[in-house]
């Protein structure tokens, strides 16, 4: 196919969402003739440790998009890029301009496909803000998620005497000074950062304690915490729950924080 300008999108699309069409939607103004590099199931499993969908019925979702003129499927490299999607296309459209569309995460400092001639790169193609992600549509898919004033969590695990939740806390806000007489917990800082304020027995007696990304810290029962994110960016924690009793109504609540019940 001759003269043609074509503009390309590449990424798992698994699942398809709304973000997705708003980047398919805006690829297609850079060309007349839009191809999306689709990855592969093991590309996916590299990245995320499995697919949600296999690569053909992606495939077939892609093809009967009117956005979408053509889908190929290419041979993954060693990084991970779309590197050889993109030689394939230089070569079944030699006489044609060539487009690739990147979405807003990247930029021309961390994509390996920078080194190919004879392409023009776009970036913050739909946008810059992602209005949706594959993984989180996965991730409230797979676990139970409950909201809070200070943010969310999921439950990732739960056992008779053990409870993994991912806590989100975020920014400028925080959690009750509270403590619990069945469970111990453990934190570990996965995202940004944290303050907790921390009593073994009296409240008057609380230190603050600063916690980092990769930071772990301990709380033993009826001891009295409380975390806050001071922060503008949100804060995550892996915490692990154990005892006689891992549920939410083992609590007392000295306060809460700023007045915000938690």
């Amino acid at each position: 196919m001759k003269n043609k300008k074509i503009s390309i999108v590449s990424g798992g699309f698994d699942p398809l969402h709304s973000g997705h069409i708003s980047y398919l939607e805006d690829a297609k103004r850079y060309g007349n003739y839009l191809i999306v590099l689709l990855n592969s199931n093991d590309w996916l499993i590299k990245k995320k440790g499995k697919y949600f969908l296999p690569f053909i019925e992606r495939k077939i979702i892609l093809e009967n998009l009117k956005l979408v003129d053509e889908v190929i499927g290419f041979e993954d490299d060693e990084i991970g890029s779309c590197v050889n999607g993109l030689k394939q296309i230089k070569k079944n459209y030699q006489d044609s301009e060539i487009i690739f569309c990147n979405g807003g995460d990247r930029n021309k400092t961390n994509i390996p496909e920078m080194s190919l001639e004879n392409i023009k790169f776009e970036f913050e193609v739909g946008g810059s803000d992602k209005k949706n992600s594959s993984s989180l549509i996965l991730k409230d898919w797979n676990y139970a998620k409950e909201d809070r004033v200070w943010g969310n969590f999921y439950n990732l695990f739960l056992d008779k005497n053990i409870k993994v939740k991912e806590l989100i806390i975020y920014p400028k806000k925080g959690m009750s000074f509270q403590r619990h007489f069945h469970r111990n917990e453990i934190w570990f800082i996965s995202e940004g950062s944290c303050v907790v304020n921390h009593s073994k027995k009296l409240e008057s007696d609380k230190k603050e304690y600063k916690l980092s990304k990769e930071d772990v810290f301990f709380v033993k029962k009826s001891e009295w915490h409380q975390i806050i994110n001071p922060n503008d960016k949100v804060c995550k924690i892996i915490e692990i729950q154990y005892g006689d009793k891992v549920d939410e109504s083992d609590i007392e609540r000295l306060y809460y924080f700023k007045d915000n019940e938690c």
